[in-house]
């Protein structure tokens, strides 16, 4: 009788630390990425939504690395978002610097400020670290508005690559493409390395971790400017598309949107952050077109027009935790694993 194997083995150290580490994900990476560059052709006028979902969810990959992976709680990511959008803003207007160099600039001025917020984290965490937090949050605001100066608005100049000047929705999405997918592939190799384990022991117990050798304030600060980084990158990248910026468009609302991105995507997932930034935005802004819709069918609904986002987002979000804690990613795993079994209950 022969004795065959069911399902993906590794056999090898390089093979079980690999980010695509089946045939399956391989496949499936590859058809995403495919309908990523397509996108352009089938969504057409709607290919903004694309381009918001891109944009947020770089900045909620590494809002993904520091509370999924390393368990620093933070209500202050827009914050850093702010930071790389004004300082981009400033860069190319008036130290008339090229995007392509404000872009990683802008990041690195935003990891600085989160190495800096993140030194109270070797003292303090929980609750207490979410305050901590959100009191840089209201600071930053605070900050930008009174420098800024009347309401904080800022014209940023249009992005461009050498000559070529990226005016076009298409144009400005694929140079996006680009930074989403480096992105994503860079958090993805960082949680395999000995970076990322750190990260993971530190949040699993930070005390044992510790004990076992790791440097709590070094790799909480880390995790802290990377996580800035990502969101100063998602904000030059805001800033340019945008190409006007006030401090309204980071708000405490986008810090708990951010959170939102992450809790629903998946703590836990490399791919969650992704996946919590699509169903935000396409909620968000799938409220926005039906709203007035309903509203002609129904006046009834009027009075609670405005806060129906709240509404809606609240009710959704508490039903996905009720009915799956690990999010979305952790709902298509099992939706994988019984098509694999399918015919078949186990």
């Amino acid at each position: 009788m022969s004795i065959r194997p069911a399902g993906d083995f590794k056999i090898s150290y390089a093979q079980d630390m690999a980010v695509l580490d089946s045939t399956f994900n391989r496949v499936g990476f590859g058809a995403l990425l495919a309908a990523l560059v397509l996108a352009p052709f089938w969504l057409r006028e709607f290919i903004f939504l694309l381009t918001t979902i891109g944009i947020f969810a770089v900045g909620a990959c590494g809002l993904g690395l520091l509370t999924g992976f390393t368990g620093q709680i933070s209500l202050g990511h827009a914050a850093f978002m702010a930071i790389g959008a004004y300082a981009s803003a400033i860069i190319t207007g008036s130290l008339g610097l090229p995007f392509l160099v404000a872009l990683p600039l802008a990041g690195f001025v935003s990891f600085i400020f989160g190495a800096v917020v993140a030194l109270p984290s070797v003292r303090i965490k929980g609750l207490y670290l979410a305050i901590a937090t959100l009191a840089f949050q209201f600071l930053t605001e605070y900050a930008i508005i009174h420098m800024a100066g009347g309401v904080g608005a800022i014209s940023v100049r249009a992005p461009s690559i050498g000559s070529w000047q990226l005016r076009t929705e298409t144009q400005f999405y694929y140079m996006l493409l680009v930074v989403w997918v480096l992105s994503g592939v860079i958090a993805s190799n960082l949680i395999k390395s000995r970076i990322g384990l750190a990260f993971m022991a530190v949040r699993d117990r930070d005390y044992a971790a510790q004990v076992l050798g790791i440097d709590l304030l070094y790799y909480k600060a880390l995790a802290f400017g990377i996580a800035a980084f990502y969101a100063g990158i998602a904000g030059s990248l805001w800033a340019h598309y945008s190409r006007l910026i006030t401090p309204e468009h980071f708000s405490i609302v986008t810090s708990i949107d951010y959170v939102a991105m992450v809790v629903m995507g998946g703590l836990t997932s490399v791919w969650g952050p992704h996946l919590g930034a699509a169903l935000v935005i396409l909620l968000s802004q799938g409220l926005k077109i039906i709203t007035p819709e309903v509203i002609a069918v129904l006046p009834v609904f009027a009075k609670i027009a405005t806060p129906l986002r709240e509404i809606v987002f609240g009710s959704i979000l508490i039903a996905l935790l009720i009915w799956e804690p690990g999010g979305i990613a952790v709902l298509l795993k099992k939706l994988k694993r019984k098509l694999d079994l399918w015919p078949f209950a186990y």
